[in-house]
């Protein structure tokens, strides 16, 4: 004897099969989700105090055979607070459809120093719900940071006793605390002669100057080689971040007229 019945969570048919008298249910064709998260633990590595780390991505993605009702996307653990997530996933009563995926992404913003651990779950209808990524990052102390784009210049041909076209270069704060700069943006080198700041268009601080933190500000230089010949000098910036004094190379040829 065959008899469908509904099955109890999915909605789909069960099929089952009386054997020599006696009832054994056989399941066939039971349509389940089924979950998958890649990675299944992000680190973030060291990371200042008070300052966010990029996001970093977890792809969740239902590889089961029936559509997945997530009811809810949660970080907990000892420093959850740490941690924060947006996604793009389906919330009930929306679904994801079997073979669909859709992204998590994560945030880490220390508010002390040293290890922090948290988890990511992930409640739904698949079997081995809540699904988790496990998360850790280190708490640094606060800073001021610096990073220099481009991280060289250089002015090509230039013909003698002319000034070639102002190049720029934007200094970023990229720390937690405000950057001091110690010293004068000087340029320095053994051509140093031959390149100019250009103070017009030269927005940084001088000297016991600051620079809030993730504030930015213009080194501008110009080229006027007074020699034929490859020219090389460096523009020197003397500040309290880790790694002063932070320099980008300049390079120019001096060509006759």
């Amino acid at each position: 004897m065959i008899k469908l019945f509904p099955h109890a969570l999915a909605m789909k048919l069960v099929l089952q099969v009386t054997l020599a008298g006696a009832g054994f249910p056989v399941a066939a064709g039971v349509a389940d989700p089924m979950v998958t998260l890649t990675p299944t633990t992000l680190n973030f590595g060291n990371q200042a105090m008070g300052t966010s780390s990029v996001p970093r991505k977890v792809a969740l993605m239902n590889i089961g055979t029936a559509e997945l009702t997530i009811t809810r996307i949660t970080v907990t653990g000892v420093n959850s607070a740490d941690f924060s997530q947006t996604h793009n996933c389906p919330v009930a009563p929306a679904t994801l459809p079997a073979g669909a995926s859709c992204s998590i992404d994560v945030i880490f913003k220390p508010s002390v120093t040293g290890t922090g651990t948290a988890t990511l779950n992930v409640a739904d209808n698949a079997s081995g719900s809540p699904h988790s990524v496990e998360l850790s990052g280190n708490g640094t102390p606060a800073a001021p940071g610096v990073h220099l784009a481009p991280v060289s210049l250089n002015f090509g041909n230039q013909p003698l006793e002319s000034t070639s076209q102002a190049q720029t270069v934007i200094l970023a704060n990229t720390g937690s605390l405000t950057l001091s700069i110690t010293g004068n943006i000087v340029i320095t080198g053994e051509n140093s002669g031959e390149f100019t700041l250009v103070t017009a268009k030269t927005t940084c601080p001088a000297n016991a100057g600051q620079l809030p933190a993730g504030a930015s500000c213009a080194i501008t230089v110009s080229f006027a080689p007074t020699s034929a010949g490859a020219k090389t000098a460096q523009i020197t910036v003397t500040d309290n971040a880790e790694g002063s004094p932070h320099v980008v190379p300049l390079s120019g040829t001096g060509t006759p007229k």
